[in-house]
């Protein structure tokens, strides 16, 4: 009994490969980066298979096949209308299939921002995002709403906002917190509250200097489950991660209630290094928050790559490269819960060249890297056979498991769900 379960103890210590990064890693943040992943990303479980009467079974095969993750793997959803199939039906059943394959989480890219959602004064229109929420929701994907408040003038508010007063903008803002919040309270789980603060400050003079934490109380009101998050981009550069944290922390001090930092990371062309990565990440990580990686777009269109780390032109090969690189060392990170792109196809993408599909629908090497990392690398199935005590342990990542136990020529399957920070245990009761 003692050596079977030395063996067990020893098969959960067992050393990951041999880490492909995308780019070559200095020894030491190898050495966080994998160290970080085994710890952060996997959990332990354990399947006990008994008989009716309680005897355990010694020697019972477990299958243990994980279905979805924990972690949110995400991108933006184009502004079309699911049920027209835009932009024409064999777009739409490519562009579902990539999608559904990578990701459980889908953020609106335009059609929920307030100048899209309410071109015409007191007229908004959320029939497209009530269809896209429908679609969400059928294939198990997670919402998130972007954005409720933004300050940039070309287009983060709808132009006929800019002909009011203060007075008038505060209260047509306010009531397009509520009311969007409000409607979608129980299906969009995620909201970017207020985007980009530190670059766009048109609402500062025409709503107030308080308006962010404002319009975080107001959301916070309007669906207290929600999860609220601030959103920015640059906090990877020149020190900004501290500024976003100050004022992240003075937006509190004024009642507004935080739960997630957002960094936006499309920086292009320019490449972090890992330690600038890591660094950024670690700031934000102090306020004791969570962080979301939020709208990754980064090119392919034979660019000059903007680093000190890397060098070389941005191909499609160095996007996926890259692509492998930030997931990696982002994933390891025990404070970041979500990684979203910006851009799936080349025909839908804000930045030329900037989706990991191409136009004519063939999969760049930064899909097939994210397919690589997400649906194998990142992603457990293992199998043995239970310990007289009827026990079988395994160490896999966070998410959900289709177990499956065979014993005396009888299948059972039932599913177990692995979170952080827990260590569940599945118990199977066979005749």
């Amino acid at each position: 009994m003692k050596t079977l379960l030395m063996l067990a103890l020893l098969s959960l210590c067992v050393p990951a490969l041999a880490l492909d990064t995308g780019f070559e890693l200095p020894p030491d943040i190898l050495k966080r980066v994998q160290e970080g992943i085994e710890r952060n990303r996997k959990g332990t479980a354990t399947v006990y298979v008994t008989r009716r009467n309680g005897t355990p079974v010694h020697g019972a095969f477990v299958r243990a096949r994980q279905t979805s993750h924990a972690f949110l793997f995400g991108c933006a959803f184009p502004s079309w209308d699911v049920t027209k199939a835009m932009p024409t039906p064999q777009d739409w059943e490519q562009f579902q299939r990539y999608f559904l394959r990578l990701f459980n989480y889908a953020t609106t890219e335009n059609m929920l921002k307030w100048s899209h959602a309410e071109r015409l004064k007191d007229t908004p229109d959320y029939e497209m995002a009530d269809r896209f929420v429908e679609w969400c929701h059928a294939n198990g994907i997670t919402v998130k709403g972007h954005c409720l408040i933004w300050g940039y003038e070309r287009n983060g508010f709808p132009k006929w906002l800019a002909e009011f007063s203060a007075e008038e903008v505060r209260e047509h803002a306010r009531q397009r917190v509520t009311e969007a919040v409000s409607r979608y309270r129980g299906k969009i789980r995620f909201w970017d509250v207020v985007n980009e603060p530190l670059h766009c400050h048109w609402f500062e003079g025409n709503w107030g200097p308080d308006y962010a934490a404002e319009a975080f109380i107001l959301a916070r009101q309007a669906d207290p489950d929600a999860i609220l998050i601030l959103n920015e981009f640059g906090n990877q550069w020149n020190g900004q991660a501290e500024r976003f944290v100050k004022y992240a922390a003075a937006l509190e001090a004024k009642g507004a209630k935080i739960d997630v930092l957002g960094e936006q990371a499309h920086d292009h062309p320019r490449v972090p290094s890992p330690a600038q990565l890591l660094q950024m990440l670690d700031t934000l990580a102090s306020t004791g928050k969570d962080i979301h990686l939020t709208e990754i777009t980064m090119p392919s269109d034979g660019a000059e790559v903007q680093s000190n780390f890397v060098k070389g032109m941005w191909t499609p090969d160095f996007q996926g490269r890259y692509y492998r690189y930030y997931f990696t060392v982002a994933f390891s990170h025990p404070a970041v819960k979500a990684i979203t792109l910006w851009a799936l196809w080349d025909g839908s993408s804000w930045l030329g060249q900037g989706g990991i599909i191409t136009r004519d629908w063939k999969p760049k090497p930064a899909y097939e890297a994210l397919d690589s990392l997400i649906n194998r690398e990142w992603r457990t199935e293992t199998s043995g056979k239970t310990f007289p005590d009827g026990s079988f342990t395994f160490r896999g990542f966070h998410g959900t498991y289709e177990v499956t136990v065979q014993t005396e020529g009888a299948t059972h399957t039932a599913s177990l769900d692995l979170q952080p920070g827990a260590k569940p245990v599945l118990r199977v009761i066979v005749p």
